[in-house]
């Protein structure tokens, strides 16, 4: 499953259940702010990054915070769930990686 259809997939649920009430048994739960940090990068490492998130059709800044949090998630897990986890995500980049390079 591409990061595009989890994506989509996710937008479509959330569309589709916006105006549904939630049930009396449930409660909200507030989140914390968000925090916007300033990050410089070199332009032609940035132009890649553009041009990935292009191929994705994700925008820059969703395919940026993924990665951070992704990292922040690895320095985290200790759990096998998570080394797994982390396997397929590689395994899926070194397949895009192989497509992208045309190799077999």
């Amino acid at each position: 499953m591409s990061a595009k259809h989890d994506v989509e997939a996710v937008q479509a649920e959330s569309e589709t259940s916006r105006n549904t009430p939630l049930p009396d048994h449930v409660q909200g739960q507030r989140r914390g702010r968000s925090v916007v940090q300033s990050v410089r990068l070199p332009e032609a490492e940035f132009a890649d990054i553009e041009r990935l998130a292009a191929e994705l059709d994700v925008p820059v800044s969703a395919l940026i915070r993924g990665w951070v949090l992704a990292g922040l998630a690895d320095e985290r897990s200790t759990s096998l769930r998570g080394a797994i986890e982390r396997l397929a995500a590689d395994a899926d980049r070194l397949r895009r990686l192989a497509a992208n390079n045309e190799i077999a």
